[in-house]
This record gives C-alpha cells, sequence and structure tokens, in this order.
C-alpha cells in the first residue's frame, strides 16, 4: 500500500484509511522478525495483492513466505509490539533527512533519501524490481 501515515493525539492516521495502517503495522511486524531481506518475498506477494483483498487475505494467501515466525508475527501485528514498530517507522518518515518524504513510493536507501527528481527516477525503476524481486521468490 502506498501512502503517509500521521500520528495524531497518540493515533494513526493514514492517508488510505485502517486498511493502510493495518497493512503498515504487519509489514513493520515481518521487517522486525525477518529482517529486510528475508522480509521481501512476503512484501512483494503481498504488495501484488493488497489492493483486491483485506490484510487478513493477503496475509493469509502470502503466508508461505512467513510460515516458520506466522504466529510470532501474528502477535506482533495483534499486540502492543505491532503498534510500537509502527510508531517507530512513523518517527523514521518524519525525521527523514535531508530530504524529507512528501510523497509515495519513496525510496530511501542506506539511511540516503534522494531528492526529488532522483526519487523520481527510482520510482519509475521501482516496477521492474519489483518484478524481478517476485520473478525471484515466486
Amino acid at each position: 500500500m502506498k501512502g503517509i501515515s500521521t500520528i495524531k493525539d497518540g493515533s494513526f492516521s493514514c492517508n488510505h484509511g485502517k486498511k493502510e495502517c493495518d497493512a503498515n503495522r504487519l509489514q513493520s511486524c515481518v521487517i522486525d522478525i525477518f529482517k529486510s531481506s528475508g522480509a521481501l518475498p512476503f512484501i512483494v506477494c503481498f504488495e501484488r495483492i493488497i489492493h483486491h483483498n483485506t490484510v487478513e487475505q493477503a496475509m493469509h494467501a502470502c503466508s508461505a513466505f512467513i510460515r516458520s515466525q506466522y504466529r510470532q508475527i501474528r502477535l506482533c501485528y495483534d499486540g502492543d509490539r505491532g503498534t510500537q514498530l509502527q510508531r517507530i517507522a512513523a518517527h523514521k518518515t518524519m525525521s527523514t533527512k535531508p530530504h524529507p518524504i512528501l510523497e509515495v513510493p519513496y525510496l530511501l536507501i542506506n539511511d540516503y533519501t534522494p531528492s526529488v527528481d532522483n526519487n523520481n527516477l527510482n520510482v519509475m525503476i521501482l516496477p521492474q524490481l519489483l518484478n524481478k524481486w517476485f520473478k525471484l521468490y515466486s
């Protein structure tokens, strides 16, 4: 899901509503447990189908990629840890330098944020990268 979430009065608000916030929380849990490279197959699968499914349906459909840690991820997603991870991610988003995140998708590589023009170029090649990763992990 693409969008920017914000924290207001201690609660999360996402551009695309509760579904986006739930998807962000789930992906934060998957990344926390599997780390970035291990989480990638699940995230690629999830992003390809989430638009036509609920978060629960997409999680179930892509569960083969997280099977070994499914229970842990579920506990994280349903519990305080998921909310804590979502808060950490929102803080990182709001404090990105030197170029703040104003639109999505936005690429952040090794804590480097490109200028808006360079980010737009990176975003243009993102579908090709996702296709390549999807083929690797399908």
